[in-house]
This record gives C-alpha cells, structure tokens and sequence, in this order.
C-alpha cells in the first residue's frame, strides 16, 4: 500500500529552559489513523545534540548539504534553524525505513505509528527535493544526485507493503496471549460453501461455511515425523447461523486471516504454507471435509478473500487478533447438529510455559505415551473417574496417599499435560496437601479442582485470613495458577484461589469454563479502585466495579472476596459491599479500608508497642466492629494485657476479643477469647463514649483490676505459658481465668518485682489451680515480701515439676523461702547467676540444691557464674549426681576454677564419670560447653582440666587465648590433646595470641564441626599468619561447616581471603560466613575475595 502524503501543516511544540527561557521549537506530526500528534524522539535528540545523554549517535546538527557547484544557497541561509537539513531529512527517512523493515514482531499500534513518521519524512524529502529542483539547484547528498535519491526511496516505499503484511500476521498469531483459555481455535477461516451455485448479483446464493486451523504453534518442538505447519483441521466446518452479523463482527479479521493463508507466513513458531502448496490439506480426510473443499480450496479462498474486501475494506485496528471474548463468541454462531461440538475435532492442548492451544489430535498427542495413557485411563476408570482427551481434563476419585503417588505416576509416565479434579475420599494433613498439589504441578497442571477438602486441612477464619496458604506455599513455588475448592467450607459452596486472591461462592457449579487470566486482571484493576477509595461515599462505585467483574465471569454467587497482601489482608462482603474483616502486620492499613466503617472483623499482629492511639482510631470509626484479634510473636501474651484488655473492657461495645499465639510461620494457636458477660456480641450497643478519653496508661491497683474483670467470661482459654514480668492487672488476669478453666498453665516465668501483696496472692491462686511442668524464677530482692513470696513458692505442686530455673542476683534468699516437697519429676535444674557479680551459694543453699538432685532423675543439672562459700560442697554436689542419667553438665569457667582447684574433687569427678562412661547417652555430651582460660588455673589445675576434658565429650569448647609462659607449652599441649575432638560441634577461639595457640592444635580433626570463630581483641592489633590460615582452611575442607566468624584479627597475606573463600562451599558463603571489625576492612580492600564472595552468594539464591 503506497504511503499517503502528509497534508495537514505540522504544528510546533515550543520547549523552554527551566529559567523560562526559549530553548527550541519541534514539528509535531500527525498519525493519520488516530488523529493524534506526537513528537519523534530522533527530533528531541537532533535539536538537544549539546546535551550528552541525549546526542543521536546517528545524525548531528552539523550536516549539511553539499551542493555540485561548490557555493552555498542563499536561500537556504534565510531559512529557520529549527528547519532541518536535506541530508539531515534524508538520513533520518533512511534510518525509519530500516528500522521499519525490522519491526515486523512490534504490536501494531507501535509500527503504525513509525509507518507514519516514515511517510511524513518521505513526502519531507521529496518536497525538498522538489523545492531545489524548481530552484536550479542540483543535489548531491552522500554522493547521490536527486535521481538516485528518489530510487532509493522508491526501492525502499514497495517494500512496506511486505513489511506491513508481515506486521499484520504476526499480531494476527501472537495478538491474544495463549494464557487465556479460549474455548475455540483462534484461527479459522470462511469460504464459500459451492462456487457452481454462486451468483455475485444474487446474495440468497452466498452461503458460507467456517473451517478450524490446527493452531501449531512451535513452542514446543514438534517431532520429526510430525510437519510444522498450520492446516484445516478434519472437520467438515458448520455452517453459520446469522451470517450478516457474523461477518460485521468478524469481517476485517476473516479477511486479514484468508489473505495470510493464501500468501503464507513463517516466523520462529509458525509456519503457514502459501495456499497454492496445498499443505493447508495436510491429513484431511475428503470424504471427511468434503471432496469440493478438498478440490477447490484455491478458487474458494479466492472468491472469499473478493467478497470480504467489498464487504469489509480494511480498517486500522488497535489489536489484530482475537480476544478471549470475541473467541468465545463464535460459539454462539455454529449450527452445530445433534450430538456434535463446538471444537470441530480439535484437541484442547496446554503447551510449554502453560500455553494453551487448540491443535488437531497428531499434533496436541505428538508426545503421547499411548501405553502410559492407557494405563492411566485404566488407573481412572477404576477409580470412579474419566480421562477426556479432546478438553485434557482428568476427573478422578482417591482414598489415600497412596493412590495419588500412583496417579502422580500414571500421570508423569503419559507426557501430557491435563486440567485435574480430584474428589479426596479421606482426610488428608495440609503437608500432604501441599505435596500433591506440588507433585501434580510438576506434570505441567495449571488448573486444580479438589473435592473433599476438610476445615481442619485448609482452616477457615484467623488463620487462613492472615494468610492464602494455597499462595504462599503452592501457587507462588509451583506453575499451578488456580485451585478450586469444591463444597467447601460448607457442602454447596465453592472456594477459588487464585494469585493473591480467594473467592467465597454458593452453588458449585457442574465444571468451570472461566477466563482465569482474565478473572485476575479484573479482580487487580477492583483492588486498585478499592484502594484508591479516599472516603465512604466511594464504596458504591467499589461494589460496583467487583459486581461488573463477577457478572462478567458469570461468578455472580460470590459472596465473599479475600484480598492478600504482603502488609495486610481483607474480605470484601459482595452482598453488603463493604470491606467487613482486616487483618493486618504492624497495623498497616490502607486509609480507603479504614475509612469504610463497615469492619466488624479486625486482626492485628502486634511486632511492636506503640499501638494503643491506631487501634482506638480504628475502633471510632468502626461502630460495627464484633471481634477484635490480636496475635503475638516472640512474648507473650501478658505482655500488653493491660493496655489491650482495658482498652477492650473500657468501650461502650462490647465485641469480642481473641488472643492468638503465633509461632514463626505455622498457623496460630487461640489462646484466649473473651467476652463481656451478659453482652450479646452480634448487636453492638449504640453508646457514645469517647473511646480517646480511655486511660491506657497503667498500672492498675490489684483492686482496680479485680474489679475490672468481675464481669469478662474467658469462653476460651488455653495459655500455658507465661514468659514476661506479671503485673498487678496480669495477675488478677490469669487469676480470673485459671478459676474459669484451671490446669492451664504448665510454664511460669516468675517475675514479682512489680506485684504487691494482693498480686502475689492472685499468683498463689494460680498456681494453686495449675500442674506447673517449668518454672523459671527471677530471683528479685524479696525486701518485705518474703512471706508472700514463701507463700507462693509454696503452693506450687512440685511433684509435676520437670524444669526449675533459678536465675537473678539474688538467688540465695530465694533458695532459702523454698520448702519443696521433694519428687521425683524434676528432669532439669539450673542455677544462673547475672552478671557481672559472681554470686556466692552458702551452704545451706548447697543442701538444698542436693536435696533436689538426690530426689530427681537428672537429665541436665548447670551452674553458670555462680561459685560455693565453702569450696568443699563440691564434693557433695559430685558425689549426689547419678552419671548413668545425667546427659549435660553446664559449669561455668568460675565453676571450673574452684572444681579443679580441689585435686581430690575433681579426680573423684573423673573417676564417677569414668565408671559410666561407655554409657552411650552420657558420653554423647555431659559437659554441653566449656570454657578453657588458662589465666586462673595454676599447673596443677591443668593437670586436673585435662583429666576432665579426656573423659567428658563435649558440643562447644571456647578456648581463650592469651599469652604463656613456653614452660607451659607441654602442658597446654598435652591437655588439649585430651579433648575429643571428634565429638566438637563448635570452637571458638579469642584472645591476643590466637598463633601460638592454633599451632598447639594444628593436628586436630574435627569431622563434626559445624561452627568456628577467630576473635581477636578489638583493642589489640594482631595478624593471623599463613600457617593459622591453613588451619582454618582444613576445618573447612575437612568439617561440615555452616558457620565461619573471623573478627578483628588481619590476614598476613591478603590472597589468603581469595583461597579461603575458595575453599568453602555455597552454603556457607551464602548464609554462614562473617568478617567483623579490622578483618572486614581488610577483606573488603581485597576485590578478588569480595567478587568471588558475590559470585559465590549469586550461586547460592539461584540453588535455593
């Protein structure tokens, strides 16, 4: 089609310097078929060429004409600047052309447009031309006179016409995404359905059939045996019902089809043959299309291609091929017979990256297992189900784990891919779950429907609000895009996953045809609308723009839609049209949600403190809020009791509130849900108080708080630990609660340094009605409150005790208030001083502690920075200990100190662990850490740590590393050597001497080590030599290291960073591997270590 020349006069756009001054003005240019100017950017680069990251590699202002006479024009000189240069005209005409002839594949409103530019510069051009030629002046640009010139460009406008045909096939094929599901062949053609009873003048005689293209599209390599190219699927066609109409909308796209079949096309995934090749006929049966079609395809082609250019002349449109829409309209126009379908016999085939197709049966089963299918049709059919091969969808019936490995099998074994429904005949975990659907995912299933999914394998409410469990852990790591949940949560009712979205629907429907990809288009642009809502008048349009969405996708019995987000979730009520729950981490909340007023669920998670001032803005301005949760990760649930419980009891409506505990990323736990006594909760009150005016500013008295709590019923209450400090209103809390449902409450951290007497008998009350198993006692000074706080130790049921924790400065007050009834459930004790005072146990604190060891089978007993006033008690405490039971001994390095100072002490230590140490579970680590500093041992105390180390295996040894005297050095040695290192899972080394030290153990071997530190003293500078380094780099070789720490000590060589991070493995590169301090100066000053250290990381995310 030869290009129209540009008529209308061009406008220009001014442009102006930030200080308003002018800089240059622009011809803008008009697109003949949308009537809009634009700019071109080969313009803005010519007329900016000063400004370097604009300059057009390609043409500079500084061209100019040469002209055959050797004089320049006068005329031209009086010309505008802003008008530009023949040879500049000329260059860039050129330069659209060839980019022209290589933007065959650009989508068709882009070529059209630099189809315009192209002319405009064309007529440019050949106007100037004109205009020199008038003039008497002759042209020579780039060495080519007028002449030359002009055929050049003729040469290059017949070749648009190509170049356009090309464009216009290509977005015929590739216009509509294969994601989208259409339920017929996108490619189809008209013909005419007999020549020899056509009449042009006579329309009664122009009957019409329409026939189905194969749609192979190369995406997938097609087998040697099998052709590449597009042709008539084995169909007879159909004849159209309302052709007139069929053509008005299908016109310009039938016209553009039958022209690409009788010329041909080929790119890198299709391949359509010239009609006169007569490929189009490949595997058509005559007897079957008809022997007419078979005969004259050709002359038929060409009658049909004459009538739709008379009836349709071609029109420039904004896409070229079908949308899922118009695809799925043409249904509606088949006369299709009884017993027939819609399909033609084409196959329903889901190709390389999850594109669908319809193909004909020897190229949608090229890849076939025609073996493997027929034992997976087997395997269904028994099964209760059935295998449909033209749609590729499987229904299918499983009662067990087993059957669905063997269906995975059957399924993997066929090589093709198929939509699945499962009824699930038995209640399966979610980890089974999730398995299949992973396990089905990797057939190539994009589409999953279950049938029999349980509320305890897929929880409804806090749990599955906080969280799509179907995204997060199938649907974002798999090629599984939508899953179905059919009868659930209740029978008839339907639930959908898709991308970030869940839909709540009545009714499920017989089997689902749904747009997917379209469906999650729509329901993103219903997000954003629903986000940008500024205020309450807005929520209208909101609901109306989710009911077009649902109507469109015929899901009009939604009636609850799921909105998930990385910040926070909500559930929009399609019936009400309303945002009615939010659940949200860090009370992130958009404005719009908030501002609705319509929440009556609201969740949050609390990561923080500063919370009160959010939520009673929240609870203001939602009077129909019924149930306010809040969950909790990493304290408990006492730790802002006061604050939530009071501002909860204080408002005028009385909702519920639910406490969640939540634990990484597992599903939460209720721990707690209470209620106003006598309030129904499903009819919010109609009270007005300032919920600004409630005092959330604690402490309460005991009393206040008391009287609090008279009326709040604990309808559930499962909180068995407590971790942080009790207050007065906690403890009239747990008080309340425990009396409602006792025998709670198994861990305890006591902590009363903020209780008074009241408080303290709220605990004693609790503990009373609880069979404590932990108890962790903060020892706190006890000033005047020590026959409380013997009270309260005293109702504590000590024969279900497992743990006790004594820790604190002031462990031997409290040891003297305890008057246990010794059992014999106590499993572990620890006693732990706090630093930086090393606490002294008198002796009858020791006949305490001996009492509980003699009494109880214990598996751990340790004592850190603790020491004994009377150093003999050692003995004691080594002589009550049962070694055949005891697994771990945790003594700190003062403990260490005094046990070895004792010679006859520590021999008796070794000598009663010696007598059972072939006692597998003992020797596995009887001393969990040990602290070697050789500053506070004297030679006989070495002497005696070597003995304890040679019969103690140990998990952690952290080795101090100071300077000694070289006397020592056999000494040291020989006790090192005594360690068992084959055992040691972790070693660190500190200190200012960390050489010499390493040299002492260079001969170790360390199988099991997963840890290990080199520290030296940030106040000390010091360097680690070659011989130390390759110490480290047989603990990395020669270990299973995950972690590496090297702080403030240098390398000697700075290479030996390149060969260190040579050594280790991507996992401890990627997640283990620390430099601190001085050696991270270093380090980064080392590019060869650092770039391969970043490598090195790169390859890790990918493997993970």
């Amino acid at each position: 089609m030869a290009p129209s020349a540009q008529t209308d006069p061009p406008v220009f756009q001014e442009f102006k310097a930030e200080d308003g001054s002018p800089l240059s003005s622009l011809q803008s240019h008009l697109c003949a078929e949308t009537g809009q100017r634009y700019l071109l950017w080969i313009d803005i680069q010519h007329a900016f060429s000063g400004i370097d990251h604009l300059k057009c590699r390609t043409f500079h202002k500084d061209q100019t004409e040469e002209f055959n006479d050797g004089h320049e024009d006068t005329q031209d000189q009086s010309h505008d600047e802003t008008v530009p240069s023949l040879k500049h005209l000329f260059d860039i005409c050129i330069y659209l052309y060839n980019h022209l002839g290589s933007m065959d594949r650009k989508s068709k409103w882009y070529y059209r447009q630099v189809v315009a530019n192209t002319r405009y510069y064309h007529s440019k051009v050949v106007e100037e031309l004109k205009k020199r030629n008038s003039s008497g002046v002759r042209v020579l640009v780039d060495g080519k006179n007028q002449g030359q010139l002009l055929d050049e460009l003729h040469d290059l406008q017949r070749k648009v016409r190509e170049w356009e045909y090309r464009n216009i096939c290509y977005n015929i094929l590739h216009g509509i995404s294969r994601e989208y599901d259409c339920v017929t062949s996108t490619l189809f053609i008209i013909l005419p359905s007999n020549l020899d009873s056509w009449n042009g003048m006579d329309p009664s005689t122009h009957r019409f059939r329409i026939h189905f293209l194969c749609d192979n599209c190369n995406q997938d390599a097609t087998s040697e045996n099998q052709p590449r190219h597009v042709h008539l699927s084995n169909h007879p066609g159909y004849r159209l019902k309302q052709p007139e109409e069929f053509f008005q909308k299908y016109g310009d796209y039938i016209l553009r089809v039958l022209q690409m079949i009788k010329h041909g096309y080929i790119d890198d995934h299709y391949d359509i043959s010239p009609l006169d090749t007569l490929k189009i006929l490949w595997n058509c049966d005559p007897n079957i299309i008809g022997s007419r079609l078979a005969m004259d395809i050709e002359p038929l082609a060409d009658r049909a291609i004459s009538y739709f250019q008379e009836l349709s002349p071609p029109k420039w449109q904004e896409g070229l091929g079908l949308t899922r829409d118009q695809s799925a309209a043409i249904k509606t126009y088949l006369d299709v017979q009884d017993g027939g379908n819609a399909e033609s016999n084409l196959c329903r085939y889901i190709g390389g990256e999850r594109l669908i197709y319809r193909k004909c049966e020897a190229h949608a089963h090229q890849y076939l297992s025609r073996q493997s299918l027929e034992h997976l049709r087997e395997f269904v059919h028994c099964h209760g189900g059935h295998v449909d091969m033209q749609q590729a969808r499987i229904r299918v019936e499983l009662g067990s784990i087993d059957e669905v490995d063997q269906f995975q099998t059957h399924l993997c074994n066929a090589k093709h891919v198929f939509d699945i429904s499962i009824k699930l005949r038995w209640e399966a975990t979610w980890s089974i779950l999730r398995k299949l659907c992973l396990d089905l995912a990797n057939t190539g299933t994009v589409f999953l429907e279950l049938d029999g999914i349980t509320l305890n394998t897929h929880p409804q409410g806090y749990d599955q609000y906080r969280n799509n469990l179907f995204y997060r852990d199938v649907i974002s790591k798999s090629d599984l895009r939508f899953i179905s949940l059919l009868n659930y949560p209740r029978p008839q009712e339907w639930c959908l996953h898709i991308d970030q979205y869940s839909l709540q629907l009545e009714n499920s429907p017989v089997q689902l045809s749904h747009d997917w990809m379209t469906l999650s288009s729509d329901l993103g642009k219903f997000h954003n609308v629903m986000v940008e809502a500024q205020d309450p008048s807005e929520w209208k349009s909101v609901a109306t723009q989710l009911q077009t969405v649902l109507e469109k996708h015929e899901l009009s019995g939604t009636h609850m839609v799921t909105i998930y987000n990385d910040e926070w979730n909500a559930v929009f009520d399609q019936k009400r049209g309303v945002v009615v729950e939010v659940h949200s981490e860090d009370m992130v909340f958009p404005e719009s949600v908030l501002s609705a007023g319509s929440i009556r669920t609201l969740g949050v998670h609390l990561n923080f403190l500063d919370f009160e001032q959010e939520l009673l803005d929240i609870m203001e301005t939602n009077t129909e809020l019924q149930d306010l949760i809040i969950s909790y990760y990493g304290h408990d649930i006492l730790n802002h009791m006061e604050h939530i419980v009071q501002m909860w009891h204080t408002s005028s409506r009385p909702f519920r509130l639910t406490l969640l505990d939540r634990m990484n990323d597992t599903r939460v736990r209720v721990v707690a849900q209470l209620a106003v006594r006598g309030c129904d909760t499903e009819d919010p009150s109609d009270g007005t108080t300032d919920l600004h005016t409630v005092d959330i500013s604690p402490p309460f008295s005991h009393e206040q708080a008391m009287h609090e709590l008279t009326d709040v019923v604990f309808t559930q209450w499962d909180c068995d630990h407590v971790f942080s400090k009790i207050s007065n209103y906690s403890a009239s809390f747990l008080d309340m609660a425990s009396r409602q449902h006792p025998s709670v409450l198994t861990l305890l951290t006591l902590d009363v340094s903020s209780l008074s007497r009241n408080g303290l008998s709220s605990i004693r009350e609790v503990l009373r009605q609880s069979d404590l198993e932990h108890l962790h006692v903060v020892c706190t000074p006890v000033n005047s409150q020590s026959e409380s706080i013997a009270q309260v130790l005293g109702s504590v049921l000590w024969s279900t005790l497992k743990s006790l924790v004594l820790a604190g400065h002031h462990i031997e007050a409290w040891i003297d208030l305890c008057q246990p009834s010794f059992s014999s459930s106590l499993l572990s004790l620890q006693i732990q001083g706090t630093l930086p005072d090393i606490q002294e146990l008198s002796h009858s604190n020791i006949l305490f502690i001996i009492q509980l060891i003699c009494a109880s089978p214990l598996l751990e007993l340790c004592f850190q920075n603790v020491q004994l006033q009377e150093s003999r008690d050692w003995e004691l405490i080594v002589d009550s200990v049962d070694y055949s039971l005891l697994k771990t001994l945790d003594l700190g390095a003062d403990c260490i100190s005094q046990l070895v100072s004792m010679p006859d002490v520590a021999n008796l230590f070794i000598s009663r662990v010696e007598h059972v140490r072939e006692d597998t579970e003992f020797a596995k680590s009887v001393l969990r850490a040990f602290t070697l500093d050789i500053t506070v041992l004297s030679q006989p105390d070495l002497a005696a740590v070597q003995g304890i180390l040679s019969v103690c295996r140990m998990e952690e040894l952290r080795v101090e590393c100071p300077p000694f005297d070289p006397r020592l050095s056999a000494f040291i040695a020989q006790m090192l050597a005594s360690v068992r290192w084959m055992a040691l899972e972790c070693l660190n080394l500190t200190g200012d001497n960390i050489n010499e030290w390493v040299t002492l153990l260079r001969n170790i071997e360390t199988p099991r080590l997963q840890s290990l530190s080199i520290q030296g003293l940030e106040c000390v500078e010091q360097t680690l030599v070659h011989s130390s380094v390759l110490f480290v780099e047989q603990r990395i070789c020669a270990s299973s290291l995950v972690e590496l720490t090297i702080g403030h000590i240098q390398l000697q060589d700075r290479l030996d960073w390149v060969r260190l991070v040579e050594n280790m493995d991507l996992s401890l590169v990627g997640m283990g591997f620390r430099v601190e301090g001085r050696s991270r100066e270093q380090f980064v000053g080392t590019p060869e270590a650092v770039q391969l250290e970043q490598r090195k990381r790169e390859q890790w995310k990918v493997m993970t």
